[in-house]
């Protein structure tokens, strides 16, 4: 394996656990420095939707505390986060989601005292998603685009 090819899925996860720490900071320099890194668009939108984010992919209404987005070559990521109320969001999320045609995934889910996961695929998108109750209840999309085959 290539470590170019191990280095664009690591930063992706780096990006995704620091940026919302980084969110209230300048985030030009740390695209630039992501880009640089990775070879692939960076997209740190701060308190707001990816530019991209795909339209055909449902999110509870709320406020956005947190968006991103990473590309490389055909593989893309986004992670957006949501501010809710209603702790029980979660059944909303799903029904969203299965309602525009995604499959909810009997492998990875359940929900707890402290929150929900599911995970959730139509033929384009893998979505994974995190509800957090602990401290007020946020909404967390990871959407990644699904690899065609060559």
């Amino acid at each position: 394996m290539k470590l170019s090819s191990v280095r664009a899925p690591l930063a992706v996860i780096v990006v995704l656990a620091l940026a919302p720490v980084l969110a209230g900071c300048s985030l030009n320099p740390v695209e630039s420095i992501i880009e640089q890194a990775t070879g692939g668009d960076v997209d740190l939108g701060g308190a707001s939707m990816p530019k991209d984010f795909p339209s055909d992919v449902p999110v509870v209404d709320g406020e956005i505390q947190f968006g991103a987005g990473f590309k490389t070559g055909d593989d893309q990521v986004w992670n957006v986060t949501i501010k809710a109320t209603d702790p029980a969001i979660f059944d909303t999320v799903a029904a969203q989601l299965t309602d525009a045609g995604f499959t909810s995934s009997e492998v990875a889910g359940g929900t707890t005292e402290t929150g929900s996961l599911g995970t959730f695929t139509n033929d384009k998108y893998t979505i994974a998603v995190v509800v957090t109750t602990e401290g007020g209840v946020t909404v967390n999309y990871t959407v990644t685009t699904i690899a065609v085959a060559p």
